[in-house]
């Protein structure tokens, strides 16, 4: 299980992910939760297949697979 809440606002959500894979820090088959502003776009790496995404408020929370 991975909780990501990188920077608010700043986009960093796409990288943060990437960063962690290619660190060999996330299991496959590892749930991923990722907080972000909800006016931001989330570009997941392609390992990572979305599962739901809900939005609270100005709060955008994505929850992904790793492949």
């Amino acid at each position: 299980l991975v909780f990501a809440d990188p920077p608010y606002r700043q986009g960093l959500g796409g990288r943060a992910l990437a960063t962690a894979a290619a660190g060999g820090w996330i299991a496959e088959g590892a749930l991923v939760i990722l907080e972000e502003a909800a006016d931001q776009a989330l570009a997941a790496p392609d390992r990572f297949a979305l599962l739901d995404q809900r939005i609270y408020g100005d709060t955008q929370v994505a929850f992904y697979r790793y492949r």
